[in-house]
């Protein structure tokens, strides 16, 4: 019987290289970079017709899931993880769920959520091939034919046969320029480009014999989960006993039964700001402008704006983003190390890599307007109707909060009590407090925080607050 099609969209990554826009708390996949939609939904889109919207789910971490990428992920078949495990064990997991959950062997399309394909209807013709490979038995990669000697992608090398479906031999790690130019010259090399095809027994079956270390973790889930317990609770608890490896190096590289698809799909991984400049619309000076942007005598730049009116003169090849709380300047082809600056701000005990000023949260809203660094923070806080925070206390801060815009219902101790606009209240430091909006037009009040801030003890308090809706 013709096994049923599902795809695992892998939506776990972190988008380091477009920061500023990309945060821990909302990466790349989450973002609307070129178009309406977000790359992970632009990804589900383009499975349609081989794939329906029902057959798809999401691998990402449960950080994402109740925090800023909530919205994006509404609506969607969710496995949440509680940790990052690198791709092999989100692989495992996914596969352990399909084929248990589903009444036949199920062919599973595994894609990355932050790829760009612009060639359709070649993706589709692409994804029915590896289908039909993938059934006969065999792990199916998708290589793209490489056009430049790119040093920041893995290589695949296949035997050389008529058609487009090839027997993989090897898989090459990111090489240096003088082996990327002599792989190019040589030919039957391609790059690597993440996407998989499988049934869900053969990736279960590989894993067994290449990752037992995996493997074991996966048997004990199953047994759990087919002894009644709830699935997603049995991922929360085990998962953290996997090890970090990719299904690439754990399984790709040693397996005996890869096949490869040739691709020719308008693919980018959308790795760095350069990748965005370079698919995006140019004006008639190979500018990519978006937002609140002037610019004069400007060329081949990428100059976006998210909010403060950008005005360039005479740039030439540089990258501008700006966003309210950080501005990104880099040269063309130095975008790649966006990454260091990612990790300057890692060691340092600021939140400009993890979130961003304006944060959404499932009830509504915060924005910092003002953090002083000693002693005071300024929020705005916008909660939608219907919507509460949860039961929460501070061991190092007071609030005072101010209603300018609809009505307050707080909780304080044991009083609870209404606060129309221009009212006020204080929640001294522990005590027991929530705010709610029971009205029905949006409410928004002016926070001031004052106390002790501990750095990433206290980043983690704060999600702790604002990331949960009870």
């Amino acid at each position: 019987m013709k096994s049923a099609i599902k795809a695992v969209v892998l939506a776990g990554g972190s988008g380091t290289r477009l920061w500023p826009l990309s945060r821990q708390q909302l990466p790349k996949q989450f973002l609307r970079l070129n178009g309406e939609e977000s790359m992970l939904g632009a990804t589900i889109s383009r499975l349609s017709p081989l794939v329906d919207r029902k057959d798809a789910w999401v691998i990402t971490g449960e950080a994402h899931a109740t925090g800023e990428a909530f919205s994006e992920l509404e609506g969607l078949n969710q496995i949440l993880e509680p940790c990052g495990r690198n791709t092999a064990p989100a692989v495992a997991v996914s596969a352990a769920v399909l084929s248990d959950f589903s009444e036949e062997d199920p062919v599973i399309i595994v894609l990355p959520a932050d790829h760009l394909i612009t060639k359709k209807e070649a993706f589709q013709a692409c994804l029915q091939q590896a289908v039909e490979v993938a059934q006969a038995g065999h792990l199916v990669t998708f290589g793209l034919v490489p056009k430049t000697p790119e040093i920041g992608f893995g290589y695949v090398q296949a035997e050389q046969s008529e058609g487009t479906i090839h027997k993989v031999m090897r898989f090459v790690e990111k090489p240096n320029l003088a082996a990327a130019k002599q792989m190019l010259e040589e030919g039957g090399y391609y790059w690597n480009s993440g996407m998989f095809v499988w049934k869900g027994s053969v990736i279960l079956e590989e894993i067994k014999e290449h990752l037992p270390d995996v493997w074991q973790v996966v048997e004990r889930m199953r047994a759990r989960w087919q002894a009644g317990e709830c699935w997603q609770e049995v991922v929360r608890s085990e998962f953290a006993n996997m090890p970090d490896i990719s299904i690439d190096y754990g399984v790709m590289e040693k397996s005996s039964r890869v096949m490869l698809v040739e691709a020719d799909i308008g693919w980018s991984d959308v790795g760095s700001w350069d990748a965005v400049h370079e698919i995006a619309r140019h004006d008639e000076n190979g500018n990519d402008i978006s937002g609140n942007v002037l610019a004069i005598d400007c060329k081949n730049s990428l100059l976006r704006s998210e909010g403060r009116l950008l005005a360039a003169v005479g740039l030439e090849d540089i990258i501008v983003v700006e966003t309210p709380d950080a501005i990104l300047l880099a040269k063309s082809g130095d975008s790649q190390r966006v990454k260091e600056i990612v990790d300057a701000l890692k060691k340092s005990n600021g939140t400009f890599h993890i979130e961003h000023v304006t944060v959404r949260r499932p009830w509504g809203s915060y924005t910092v307007l003002e953090d002083s660094g000693h002693g005071y923070k300024l929020k705005r806080i916008d909660v939608n109707p219907g919507a509460r925070l949860s039961l929460q206390a501070h061991q190092h801060r007071s609030e005072h909060w101010v209603v300018v815009s609809g009505t307050a219902t707080i909780t304080c101790g044991d009083l609870v009590r209404t606060v129309p606009k221009n009212g006020g209240t204080y929640i001294p430091i522990g005590e027991t407090h929530r705010l709610e909006n029971r009205g029905k037009v949006p409410l928004q009040l002016i926070e001031v925080q004052v106390g002790d801030y501990l750095g990433e003890d206290d980043i983690q308090r704060f999600e702790d607050t604002y990331g949960r809706v009870k």
